[in-house]
């Protein structure tokens, strides 16, 4: 072998000695990484998001004890156990490896009905959707009554639905149309059929609405339309009740001025 063929394996030797010590090192770091992983273990529970569901309740519902293998949660499982209190409509679960935090972020459901007993006292909000929620120890939500539902709702039943598809088609539908400033009031009927009440509008003062089945947002769209443009204007007949049953035209009764 000659001298530069020598020195041609020499420098093969050590690129290739090279390589392998920085694969050994790379097996060794991952191998230290994954036993760092395997010992690391939930310090604390942390949660934000919650301004009803209290964090301690959403800590005892998610069940996970410091202490607890890092490996060993499983996100989804404990999204779907703090989802069970009747405020949190969602959660995202994040495990921070590096200070041994488990991270909690709690969407709450935004109420969108305050649901009221015969004696007209509040008994529970309603989100869009129909899920219910009890009432908070504090802040208040400016948004229509339903009268109608039973009084107690069953909390012991987790993502529970507690309002009739009418209602909920209702509730949904509000928002799209523009017409949440112009309900004051809903009434279920036995047979889930909806009626409700209006805030007060120009001379005709708060009105009852029969609402009738069909497309709810076309509906109350229809109703935006006619309050703009006849019940914001003075009439010598103040109109005495809406009816929205009939797809496409708004049917009224009038009273007569008092004397």
């Amino acid at each position: 072998m000659t001298s530069e063929s020598a020195n041609t394996f020499g420098r093969r030797a050590l690129r290739l000695g090279g390589v392998g010590l920085l694969l050994a090192g790379v097996v060794a770091l991952g191998l230290l990484g994954w036993q760092w992983r395997a010992n690391a273990t939930v310090d604390r529970v942390a949660v934000a998001g919650t301004q009803h569901a209290p964090a301690d309740t959403v800590r005892r519902l998610a069940r996970v004890d410091r202490g607890t293998a890092m490996m060993a949660v499983e996100p989804s499982l404990v999204a779907d156990r703090v989802a069970r209190h009747p405020w949190v409509k969602g959660a995202t679960v994040e495990p921070q490896w590096m200070n041994g935090v488990l991270a909690l972020t709690v969407t709450e459901r935004t109420p969108a009905a305050l649901a009221v007993d015969a004696q007209g006292r509040p008994a529970y909000y309603l989100d869009r959707g129909g899920h219910a929620m009890p009432l908070p120890d504090s802040a208040g939500y400016d948004v229509p009554l339903v009268r109608g539902l039973e009084a107690e709702a069953p909390w012991t039943h987790p993502d529970t639905i507690q309002a009739p598809s009418s209602l909920r088609r209702v509730l949904r539908a509000l928002p799209k149309a523009d017409v949440t400033d112009l309900v004051a009031e809903i009434e279920v009927g036995p047979d889930d059929t909806i009626r409700f009440m209006t805030t007060p509008i120009g001379p005709h003062g708060a009105l009852p609405v029969r609402l009738g089945r069909g497309d709810v947002s076309q509906k109350l769209r229809t109703l935006r339309a006619f309050a703009r443009q006849v019940l914001a204007t003075a009439s010598d007949e103040p109109i005495a009740y809406i009816d929205l049953r009939f797809d496409g035209q708004v049917v009224t009764r009038t009273q007569p001025l008092d004397g």
